[in-house]
């Protein structure tokens, strides 16, 4: 191969011109070796004929090399190939080498293509574009933003509002009125929620299932939503998503001192916000859904927590002790062994060490607070606490990472919550 390519890069790639070349080689050694017998191209078959004369001792001229074949008249030169040419070996290679093949240079049809190609993508990328703020494309005017309601207690990751800086001071959550046409409210509360994972079983202190308690209340929250919206009652949730109903730790309850300063003050802050949209609504009735725990793994059951120190102590016995019932219902309908552990007044609660608690009585069921540290508006209907398990128990940790089993329990409380308005209608 040495020299056979020529240095020029003009047309250095033409199929006649090699053929011509080939065919020069091949008159010049007839005329040397006339005797001499020509090797059959491997394009043009194996038969042979035996010229005239004396024989004389073969010669064969350098064929063309397996690498690149030679061609005959009117055929087509073989591609090369870019795999092809960079698997020879560089040092068995003699003169100027192996050429460039076509757009390894900057020739004119190398360029030509290049500008195709770029206009092809030019064009593509101006449709895309048109498509995308078309009435169907994602950022056209009429795209639906809304969002399907999970059917999973899964923990679902919000977009976080605009925060306006005009609005220092004023509640994070908008308040939401009683419909005028609703004849029963309920406003329900999934426990927790931001920063506050509740009661958490974690990989190293206990076995599986690992989950938050704020991931299940939110999907049972849901459950229930779904459930008392069918039999015609309306709902007002206190969130909808996984973050805290105070997402900028303003300070809600006028105390001047929020979570910046503490995480009990943040609490406060944040329960009060809760609060603060239950009775916006015009609420019938209030339910926390709350998951248990205890230290001693051991423990283990269901309870309903009350305040009976308000002026409508009785009706928050009545609704807790008919959502106890209706668990208890479901409990034994499932099968499923548990402690029953009654309804239970906060006022016997230890409020020092139980996390929901402030001075003798739960912020969201207790009376108003008002002292020189802080103060809390109370909620202005009944309300009930809901404890169906013991997170840190294995058996009821098993029995509540169940989603079918969510959805027991939520059509529980729906069930208790109906024998309640039976008897104090909204």
């Amino acid at each position: 191969m040495p020299g056979r390519w020529g240095d020029s890069s003009e047309s250095r790639w033409s199929s006649e011109r090699e053929r011509l070349e080939q065919e020069k080689r091949r008159k010049e050694f007839d005329n040397q070796k006339p005797g001499a017998r020509r090797r059959p191209s491997w394009r043009e078959g194996t038969a042979s004929s035996t010229p005239a004369g004396p024989t004389e001792p073969e010669e064969i001229p350098e064929s063309p090399t397996p690498e690149r074949p030679a061609v005959g008249p009117g055929e087509r030169q073989a591609t090369v190939g870019r795999k092809w040419r960079d698997s020879v070996d560089p040092q068995a290679v003699e003169g100027p080498g192996l050429p460039n093949l076509p757009g390894d240079d900057d020739t004119s049809n190398g360029s030509r293509n290049g500008k195709g190609i770029l206009i092809f993508g030019a064009v593509l990328f101006l449709l895309m574009a048109a498509l995308a703020f078309t009435p169907i494309g994602p950022l056209g005017s009429n795209h639906d933003d809304s969002s399907p309601t999970p059917t999973e207690p899964l923990a679902l990751i919000p977009t976080a509002p605009e925060q306006d800086p005009n609005r220092a001071g004023e509640p994070t959550t908008a308040p939401v009125e009683r419909p005028a046409d609703a004849e029963t409210v309920v406003c329900i509360d999934p426990g927790h929620g931001g920063w506050d994972f509740g009661r958490q079983r974690q990989e190293g202190d206990y076995d599986q299932p690992w989950f938050n308690e704020s991931e299940v209340n939110l999907g049972m929250a849901i459950m229930l939503r779904n459930e008392l919206t069918s039999r015609g009652v309306t709902v007002v949730m206190t969130r909808e998503t996984g973050t805290a109903v105070n997402i900028f730790g303003d300070d809600v309850n006028g105390d001047g001192r929020t979570i910046l300063d503490g995480a009990q003050d943040g609490d406060r802050d944040e329960l009060q916000a809760r609060i603060n949209i239950c009775n916006d609504a015009g609420a019938d009735i209030l339910v926390s859904l709350h998951l248990n725990g205890h230290d001693n793994p051991s423990a283990n059951g269901y309870e309903v927590l009350y305040t009976g120190d308000r002026e409508f102590g009785d009706k928050n016995l009545d609704l807790a002790t008919a959502i106890y019932r209706q668990i208890g219902s479901a409990y034994n309908d499932a099968g499923f062994e548990t402690q029953p552990r009654g309804t239970k007044d906060d006022i016997n609660l230890d409020a020092e060490t139980h996390e929901f608690g402030s001075e003798q009585h739960l912020v969201l069921t207790g009376p108003a607070v008002t002292n020189p540290d802080y103060s809390i508006v109370p909620s202005n209907m009944p309300g009930a606490i809901i404890e169906p398990v013991f997170i840190t128990n294995q058996d009821d940790a098993n029995f509540i990472v169940v989603p079918d089993n969510q959805r027991r329990l939520a059509a529980a409380y729906a069930d208790g919550i109906m024998d309640y308005f039976e008897k104090y209608p909204g």
